[in-house]
């Protein structure tokens, strides 16, 4: 599968997910056990984050050659919080990894690590970029976890300015759809309970528009008439939205963050 083809069923950002592209070969094992995990730690104590909610780093050894295993690559590398390249080995496919990362998504939220003395094989001045000591490769833990720090950060400083455009661009029909149906993680529209010429329904096109919502659609048979089934979902900006509109509590955000990248079956 091109990654052009694929459709991720999660939705939203996985606000707890580290996504490592690096070399499958055990040799390598003590990058991700000696350095990336300990500093997944360290900067869960710097933000306090409870267990639930803490950043756990997560590497697939799947052979991508395989469409399931293609598929578990892509599906992390679309929705981590943070996504780690470790170019020590030159590997071939984590370099295709990191090139999908780069054209798709934040500068700010992927971190490229190697050993000192590595020449980068392309241009990496505009990334952020570590390199440890082979042989003292604890010294590098604290550093790895301010960048890990930083680019959370960075995210949601710019997430938040997303929030604030977003808010301004669904006007009064979204608006009355957010305070209608915003207090539900979740839920079913049918067409006949929508009349012609009602906001909700301009109101609902709009959010999905502006991805605050997600939509399935199915159609039910009742009576030799056909009705439309709409099952929607907030999506992870959609729940930004509500938590800043107060419409949602922060526990209620915390706990809509942790669900949000899950499939959701009508």
């Amino acid at each position: 599968m091109y990654a052009y083809d694929f459709v991720n069923k999660r939705t939203g950002i996985d606000h707890s997910l580290i996504f490592v592209a690096m070399p499958f070969d055990d040799k390598y094992d003590f990058i991700y056990n000696d350095l990336i995990v300990p500093a997944a730690a360290s900067a869960n104590e710097i933000f306090g984050y409870e267990e639930n909610l803490s950043l756990r780093p997560f590497r697939t050894k799947d052979d991508i050659r395989t469409t399931s295993g293609w598929i578990n690559v892509l599906e992390h590398l679309s929705n981590a919080q943070i996504v780690i390249g470790v170019l020590t080995g030159n590997n071939k496919n984590v370099f295709y990894e990191l090139g999908i990362a780069h054209a798709t998504q934040q500068i700010a939220k992927q971190i490229l690590i190697a050993y000192k003395g590595y020449k980068p094989s392309f241009d990496v001045k505009d990334l952020i970029y570590l390199k440890y000591n082979k042989r003292n490769i604890a010294e590098s833990i604290e550093p790895l976890a301010d960048k890990i720090v930083n680019a959370i950060k960075d995210y949601d400083l710019e997430n938040e300015n997303v929030v604030i455009k977003t808010r301004g661009s669904v006007g009064m029909s979204g608006f009355t759809a957010i305070m209608t149906y915003g207090k539900y993680q979740n839920f079913a529209v049918h067409t006949a309970d929508l009349k012609d010429n009602d906001p909700l329904r301009d109101g609902l096109d709009i959010l999905c528009h502006d991805g605050l919502l997600h939509l399935n659609a199915a159609s039910k048979r009742d009576n030799s008439v056909y009705n439309i089934e709409f099952s929607y979902w907030w999506t992870g900006i959609g729940n930004d939205v509500l938590k800043s509109l107060e419409i949602i509590t922060e526990e209620e955000f915390l706990q809509r963050r942790k669900e949000v990248t899950t499939f959701i079956n009508y």
